[in-house]
């Protein structure tokens, strides 16, 4: 997991992680903010889906990681708490491979109140649950990039 301020369009130290810096780029020349909501692909390795839902509970979430591509979440509009863990803590499930999602159950080693001027990458031993309540259930509009491990 790496959490990074995000103002202006740009971040305020250099980065070394390859598919935040991809990203990134991308953002450069890219406003997704007012994209239609939906898978959005950039190429064979790089894609973004737009979303729009309104916070819920922990019980109405799954937990989730991937294997094939990092998540970088980047939100526009609301407040948005993520549970989080590491993976070696969970008991996991089935592997979706088509989905790239990690099926798994366990408890939250911390929560993440992720508001807008935030990048999050999260890499395949972290374990999240996103879309929850932070304060109040509300409206959220995010961007989840998704970006081929090489």
């Amino acid at each position: 997991m790496e959490l990074v301020q995000y103002k202006g369009a740009a971040v305020e130290r250099d980065i070394q992680q390859p598919a935040l810096k991809k990203v990134l780029e991308f953002l450069r020349t890219h406003d997704v903010s007012q994209d239609e909501k939906g898978n959005h692909p950039v190429s064979d390795d790089f894609f973004y889906n737009v979303i729009e839902m309104t916070t819920t509970t922990d019980e109405e979430r799954v937990w989730e990681s991937h294997r094939e591509f990092y998540d970088v979440h980047l939100i526009f509009e609301g407040r948005e708490r993520i549970h989080y863990n590491f993976l070696s803590n969970m008991e996991e499930g089935d592997y979706d491979a088509e989905g790239d999602w990690q099926q798994m159950s366990g408890q939250a080693l911390f929560d993440l109140i992720f508001t807008p001027g935030s990048l999050l990458l999260l890499d395949p031993n972290d374990a999240h649950k996103t879309g929850l309540i932070a304060e109040e259930a509300g409206p959220i509009r995010k961007v989840v990039f998704k970006v081929k491990i090489v």
